[in-house]
């Protein structure tokens, strides 16, 4: 068998993975596909042991078990196949099936999706939650699937903090900081807003770019300071919660309707459950990590939001035009 090595980076990751996990097939006799009719590829960026990794690995082993083994759902954490912009394309591709992310990222493939990541949107973590299960959700993640991203599931992972080196006690102290956000037009509008200079760098980068002083900080919600290690950058986090952020299961469309119809109701019974569970999770979990955090050395800041909220809030109006979707921010609101 010739196997060839795409140049692009998310194929040419999924290659060497998957040659990787041939090799260990062969080398086994082949029992592995013996007992699975299909393989299903999960890549996310997340550590196997945050929250939202272990919910992907929860809806794996439910897949697996509720179709008797026929049906193996293979989990590749911690950004082993691509950057999460990269796994998002390859759900449209066809070339991965499985991923989760934030609407901030998602909002490249589908602008509406930034409704769930634009600032003070949300009010705590029932409102999200709400949203994402009813009507509005399934409208704003109809959109999405017509552009070959299904939404399987969605929750709120939690409010996102700002760390820099320097602590942070006014909106004042923002003024030209360099900042690291996701890709995305919303996070890098916001920091403009409030007198930062955002600076838009892919996650597995972000670290270095911290620790080698190319930015002043990032952001980003306790669980994942703390997972990510990202304390090591900085010993200051600002509680700005800026954003109440998001993440959503996804398959390629293409490949759910490819699914039987009885493993597809499978498919999304199991991504209910385990992303359910994961929602459960976030909110105790960020109060945990902030504690950790705290252990570590890491000191907190309760900045005055009001400042950040009036600074911000004129761009609901700007994207909601850009988008005609003043609608549904208003909806949202009136939740």
């Amino acid at each position: 068998m010739t196997i060839k090595v795409a140049r692009s980076g998310f194929a040419r990751r999924t290659a060497i993975v998957l040659i990787g996990a041939a090799a260990g097939i062969a080398g086994a006799g082949g029992q592995a596909f013996a007992q699975a009719e299909k393989t299903l590829r999960f890549g996310h960026m997340w550590p196997p042991n945050d929250v939202w990794g272990q919910g992907a690995q929860r809806f794996a082993e439910l897949v697996k078990q509720r179709t008797g083994g026929k049906y193996d759902v293979r989990v590749y954490p911690s950004g082993q196949l691509g950057n999460e912009r990269e796994m998002e394309e390859g759900l449209q591709l066809g070339n991965l099936d499985l991923t989760f992310g934030g609407s901030d990222v998602l909002s490249q493939f589908e602008p509406k999706m930034a409704v769930f990541a634009l600032p003070f949107m949300f009010r705590d973590y029932e409102h999200s939650n709400a949203v994402l299960d009813g009507p509005l959700g399934q409208k704003v993640h109809e959109a999405l699937r017509q552009r070959g991203i299904r939404v399987l599931a969605a929750g709120a992972q939690g409010f996102r903090y700002v760390l820099t080196q320097k602590p942070v006690n006014t909106i004042a102290d923002m003024k030209n900081l360099k900042i690291r956000v996701p890709e995305g037009e919303v996070m890098l509008r916001l920091f403009q807003l409030v007198g930062a200079s955002p600076v838009s760098i892919p996650w597995p980068e972000t670290y270095m770019a911290a620790k080698n002083n190319v930015v002043d900080g990032l952001e980003g919600v306790p669980l994942v300071l703390l997972n990510f290690k990202m304390y090591e950058a900085g010993k200051h986090v600002a509680k700005t919660r800026h954003v109440l952020a998001t993440l959503n299961l996804l398959i390629s469309d293409k490949v759910f309707q490819a699914l039987p119809p009885d493993v597809q109701k499978t498919v999304q019974q199991s991504a209910s459950e385990a992303w359910g569970w994961a929602r459960e999770e976030a909110k105790a979990g960020n109060e945990k990590a902030e504690e950790q955090l705290a252990k570590l050395g890491v000191q907190f800041t309760s900045p005055d939001v009001k400042p950040f909220q009036e600074a911000v809030r004129p761009y609901w109006s700007e994207w909601a035009a850009k988008t005609n979707s003043a609608d549904i921010v208003e909806a949202i609101q009136k939740m």
